[in-house]
Formats: C-alpha cells, sequence, structure tokens
C-alpha cells in the first residue's frame, strides 16, 4: 500500500501551519501600524486611518488562520486516512496559505484516494486480470 495520504496529510499540516503564522504577522503588522502612527511626524496622525489599516490585517490575519486551522484539521483526516472530502479541502486551504507545501499535498491526497476508509481502490488492469482468474 502506497502512504500518498500520509505524505498529502503531513504537508496540509505544515501548509496549515503556516496560515497560523500568518496570522501572527499580520498581528505584527498591525502593531508596526499603530506604532507609526501614534509615534511618527505629525503628519501621520489621522486616527482614523490607522484604525482601517489595522482592521484591514487584522482580518486578513483572521481569514489566513481560519485557512489554515482547515489545512491542519483536513491533514490530521489525511493522515488518519478517514473523511476523504475533508482531506481534500484541507489539502487545497493549504494550497492558499502556502502554494509550494499545498499543491503537492492536493497531488499526494488525491493520489492517495483508495487508502482512505470507505474508498474503493481504482480499477486496475493487474486487478482485472485477478479477480477473473488470471495471473
Amino acid at each position: 500500500m502506497q502512504n500518498y495520504a500520509r505524505i498529502g496529510g503531513v504537508l496540509s499540516i505544515v501548509s496549515g501551519a503556516f496560515g497560523i503564522l500568518w496570522l501572527l504577522f499580520f498581528i505584527f503588522i498591525g502593531v508596526l501600524i499603530g506604532l507609526a502612527f501614534n509615534y511618527g511626524d505629525s503628519s501621520m496622525n489621522d486616527a482614523d486611518v490607522r484604525n482601517i489599516l489595522i482592521v484591514i490585517y487584522g482580518f486578513a490575519g483572521v481569514c489566513y488562520a481560519l485557512v489554515g486551522a482547515l489545512g491542519i484539521v483536513g491533514g490530521i483526516f489525511a493522515l488518519k486516512r478517514k473523511y476523504w472530502g475533508w482531506s481534500l479541502a484541507g489539502a487545497i486551504a493549504g494550497a492558499m496559505t502556502m502554494f509550494p507545501c499545498g499543491i503537492p499535498a492536493v497531488i499526494f491526497v488525491t493520489l492517495g484516494k483508495g487508502e482512505f476508509e470507505g474508498q474503493r481502490a481504482p480499477a486496475t488492469a493487474v486487478g482485472v486480470i485477478d479477480r477473473q482468474g488470471g495471473i
């Protein structure tokens, strides 16, 4: 049996973790924006602009964190080889947070579809011959 699902699950978890790291990055950027407006020169003291930028960066960070959490959950399901649909959704979410790990995760989870409980492996020529009493 292949380990495609396991490889895809690990890649999904790594991609999901990067989604959580993006949240921390956007929080850091929001803090820097707040500091720049508070302690910068007098031309940058517009509180409304500061608040809007902080909300935008905070919202982007929360979105990345939610997508990253879906990637982690999908990766865990892929490691357990349960719920292929959730595993694939997690791999796709991982592709949104970290493209270089997410695309291989989608490929490996898709190739490992037959490894999941309740999923049938695709028919192969060897499998058909074996069922008919041949080789």
